[in-house]
């Protein structure tokens, strides 16, 4: 089981494809799949433009232990941001989309939207801030329905700065209009804030918690749940970040929590900050006895990171490497040799860290993904033709998909606009990990702007598709 990406909403990738509705691993746009002369299948036929008939209200759940079952039916949902048609000149706002889960996956015709009005969390832009959206998903009050996380700026003494607040789950997710609650933090860290905050399960006693990473980028913060509806942790720990020379920290990652509800300690990374060149960071363990380690270990550099299960031995690593981004000012220099083109894995049961290089250049972020259901993850990265699929040095797929040949009438060139995947997890209850991607083009931005339009679910690492959809139709047009 691979973590889920929660960053999801934000700035993560995606890409993929469905047929007729929300089907039961069809062919979808990959289904005639031809070789890309590398031995790998891909698909071969334009992607269709289908877009979703009218939506239908989800099915009130009783609640689960996922943190991405939005209405505790105890089916993994997709929350994804959607585009507003409305040229972009005019400043259309996104929209948030839930589509929910059913017995084969997630079903583009059963979904809900929310709009900033409806969460009701203050407009940041008086601070200089993008619209709110959730940002992470997690069960705070442990009532057994997810609740919305979603930062925010607000004008301070000391200068701006980010809180959180949450909107509170129920049956069909949290209610419109209902006010959220402000995140209360400790006392120490009220004033500064924040500079990222995750969700995980740092305890391993099964209930859903937080960490923040200080503004001064000092230590890490454990907000343990449940959470009162006051928005205050049941309690608090701290995690001291070591002060390498010339160095900040910029981002957190943590583990993701076990979807089943079990009790399982989540790791946590957090990255330095850098200007374009691949960056180091502080790995905080997950123990056999459970818990989080009181002291962080250095990580290599490299701006490519994700947990998961790489060795098989049911015990979660950490895979720290090169993402292909580099330091485009004069005299940078390029990336260190132990550096450039590789990664690294961090064994979460112990042992010696294994060093991999890729036969190809590495491109974009890393997703873990167990594309078999073996219980051993294989590391997704961006490549030169596409995400591409690799089980320590052994390239195992390559994810390509075509986009549609015409959208509202404009002709989409093969090739062209951007790949991004969203996440990867068992959202039909197979055993396998399906990747969810999704797909934009400068071609469509003066309707929708740089919102991902299309979405394809795959069918584990192979050319077929579980759905293919677009969005640029889910929210009405202004």
């Amino acid at each position: 089981m691979t973590p889920r990406t929660a960053a999801r909403a934000v700035s993560v990738l995606a890409a993929l494809a469905l047929v007729a509705g929300c089907g039961g691993g069809s062919g979808g746009s990959g289904g005639s799949g031809s070789r890309d002369g590398e031995g790998e299948r891909s698909g071969s036929s334009r992607t269709p433009d289908v877009v979703p008939a009218e939506s239908r209200a989800p099915a009130p759940g009783r609640g689960s232990g996922d943190p991405d079952d939005i209405n505790g039916d105890g089916r993994p949902d997709l929350l994804m941001q959607v585009p507003v048609a409305w040229p972009a000149s005019h400043g259309a706002v996104p929209q948030i989309a839930v589509v929910f889960g059913s017995p084969r996956g997630p079903d583009p015709t059963t979904r809900t939207l929310y709009t900033t009005e409806d969460l009701g969390v203050p407009d940041p832009s008086a601070v200089g801030n993008t619209p709110p959206y959730p940002g992470t998903t997690a069960d705070l009050d442990d009532d057994g329905f997810a609740d919305f996380v979603t930062r925010t700026g607000e004008e301070a003494p000391a200068g701006n700065r980010v809180v959180e607040y949450v909107n509170w789950g129920g049956p069909t997710g949290p209610r419109r209009g209902a006010a959220p609650t402000r995140l209360r933090l400790p006392a120490p860290d009220a004033t500064a804030g924040f500079a990222a905050t995750v969700r995980g399960d740092f305890d391993g006693d099964g209930r859903h918690d937080l960490a923040g990473l200080r503004a001064d980028g000092t230590s890490v913060v454990l907000l343990f749940g449940p959470f009162t509806r006051a928005g205050a942790a049941a309690r608090t720990e701290r995690r001291t970040l070591p002060r390498p020379r010339y160095t900040s920290y910029s981002s957190l990652r943590a583990d993701d929590i076990a979807p089943s509800g079990k009790p399982r300690t989540t790791g946590l990374y957090a990255h330095y900050g850098n200007d374009g060149e691949q960056s180091a960071g502080q790995y905080f363990a997950a123990r056999p006895s459970g818990g989080l380690a009181a002291t962080s270990r250095p990580v290599r550099a490299g701006n490519g990171y994700a947990f998961g299960d790489f060795d098989g031995d049911g015990a979660r690593d950490l895979a720290v490497g090169d993402d292909g981004g580099r330091n485009d000012e004069p005299d940078a220099g390029a990336e260190a040799p132990d550096v450039a083109g590789s990664y690294a894995v961090y064994p979460g049961g112990g042992g010696p860290v294994r060093t991999y290089r890729p036969a190809e250049r590495v491109a974009g972020a890393y997703t873990a993904v167990d594309h078999d259901g073996d219980g051993r993850d294989a590391l997704l990265f961006g490549g030169r033709r596409g995400p591409v699929l690799y089980e320590g040095d052994r390239r195992v797929a390559r994810l390509l998909r075509t986009p549609p040949a015409r959208v509202d009438g404009k002709r989409i060139p093969a090739g062209s606009g951007q790949w991004l995947v969203h996440s990867a997890a068992d959202l039909d209850g197979g055993g396998a990990d399906e990747v969810v991607l999704s797909w934009h083009s400068p071609k469509l931005y003066d309707t929708y702007g740089s919102v991902p339009t299309h979405w394809w679910i795959t069918d584990g690492a192979g050319p077929k598709d579980d759905a293919v959809f677009s969005t640029r139709r889910f929210a009405p047009p202004r």
